[in-house]
């Protein structure tokens, strides 16, 4: 059997490079900017067009670090592109890392820039981009509407998306979808505010200008975001005016749950119980909503439908607080598939291609329960016969603190310091010094803790 050789570390070697397709009408002034940790750059360039037997024309090569001695990627140096002016090519209905310069010189001179950090001379525009989502997201909006329209269940939909999904972004696409009127959003994490506030600006305020962020939140301050009373003058003002007018508003779960509406002490948001949503987003789902406070203040939002927003919403899924119909998966698995199996012939389009391989590993546990397995073997041992593996149990704590399965856990963690998994003696061990390990209760990380030592 071929043993399994993890190698934990990589070192990064990053190129930026660039090229053309002269010979192809379509691509005519459009230059592909993109990177590899590949030494030969041309390599990298034949993997995307030896496909489609197509010649290309090497604009330009660089090592991915700034004169500043950041390293880069190409998705900084697409941004950067972008604020000069230069706008993406759309091949096959899909953003690609094409870019539209007439001009294929160009590319080369404001990567220099980039590296050299030459922005004095650079006229930036004001930061407004138009976004195509990826499939998945597409698929998210696609599938929440198909919900949204007839519910089968409660008016409540799930997103168990991976960290880095997009989520404020696709969120807003959902909701330009629905022609919302009125949006509350509201989390736990109250600094994330910005990255709603950014992507707004960035991508929506400019398409939906009838579309105002109202905040008061700390994060927030400073910014051209709205507070209430200039939304209700706003509002006053275009009274009687051809103006589509529309609001985003953002809270956090602790202001939300201070109101006195919402079951608190604090007469503070009463506007919020007032006014009829169209969509409550709950971001960050899994943090901190699983509560009767929490409950009492959601009831007291009168809303025709519910986003929920999580990369982990572990504990929601195993209560079946939402049914399958009700969810929306994607997983870092769902994404590495996507990224291996993209067509490389579509020469560049693939979203995935900047993204980090991830690798997964699972530990088979059946040799270490065979013998609870084997116990159940017999037909007339009913108590057995469903026997299965659990977390949970296997690493139980007795009231002294120990585990109840010690021996087990013991045998367990041989298991990953054995061979060439990563914690054995191997050049490999000196770099995982920092791991993250995670355990279903307080007890148990102590008792694993002691065992570990």
């Amino acid at each position: 059997m071929k043993v399994t050789d993890i190698v934990p570390i990589q070192k990064l070697d990053l190129k930026i490079y660039g090229y053309a397709l002269p010979q192809m009408a379509t691509h005519e002034g459009c230059v592909k900017v993109g990177e590899t940790s590949k030494n030969d750059v041309s390599q990298r360039i034949m993997q995307q067009t030896g496909t489609v037997g197509v010649k290309h024309q090497l604009l330009f090569e660089r090592n991915a670090i700034r004169a500043d001695g950041i390293l880069f990627h190409d998705k900084d140096l697409h941004v950067y592109y972008q604020q000069r002016g230069v706008q993406r090519a759309i091949l096959n209905n899909r953003a690609s890392e094409w870019f539209k310069f007439g001009d294929v010189k160009l590319a080369e001179d404001m990567a220099d820039d980039y590296i050299r950090q030459d922005y004095d001379a650079v006229q930036l525009s004001d930061g407004k981009m138009d976004y195509i989502l990826r499939a998945e997201q597409q698929q998210a909006v696609e599938t929440t509407l198909e919900y949204w329209k007839n519910p089968r269940y409660e008016a409540e939909y799930l997103w168990n998306a991976k960290p880095r999904f997009g989520k404020t972004l696709t969120t807003y696409d959902f909701v330009r979808k629905i022609k919302a009127q009125n949006v509350l959003i509201v989390t736990n994490r109250p600094a994330i505010a910005n990255s709603w506030f950014d992507d707004f600006v960035t991508f929506i305020s400019w398409q939906e200008p009838g579309i105002k962020f109202v905040s008061e939140t700390d994060a927030l301050s400073g910014s051209k975001a709205m507070t209430r009373e200039q939304y209700k003058d706003y509002v006053h003002a275009n009274i009687g005016r051809d103006v589509d007018i529309r609001c985003i508003a953002f809270i956090s779960l602790q202001d939300l749950k201070g109101a006195k509406f919402a079951g608190g002490s604090y007469e503070k948001l009463r506007w919020v119980g007032d006014l009829a949503w169209d969509l409550l987003v709950v971001d960050e789902a899994h943090e901190g909503i699983d509560t009767l406070k929490t409950d009492r203040a959601f009831d007291r939002i009168n809303r025709q439908f519910t986003l929920h927003l999580s990369g982990t919403p572990f504990k929601a899924i195993a209560n079946q607080k939402f049914q399958t119909e009700q969810i929306y998966n994607w997983s870092y698995l769902d994404e590495q598939t996507a990224k291996n199996e993209w067509d490389e012939s579509e020469l560049g389009t693939n979203p995935y291609a900047g993204l980090p391989t991830l690798n997964l590993f699972t530990y088979q546990l059946s040799k270490m329960i065979e013998q609870e397995v084997a116990k159940g073997i017999g037909l007339e041992d009913e108590t057995n016969l469903d026997y299965a593996f659990d977390l949970n149990e296997f690493f139980s704590t007795k009231e002294d603190g120990s585990f109840v399965y010690e021996q087990d856990v013991i045998r367990f963690l041989d298991n990953l310091s054995a061979g060439k998994f990563p914690f054995a003696e191997t050049e490999y061990k000196k770099e995982l010094d920092h791991t993250f390990w995670l355990l279903p209760r307080v007890a148990s990380a102590k008792a694993l803790e002691k065992l570990l030592n």
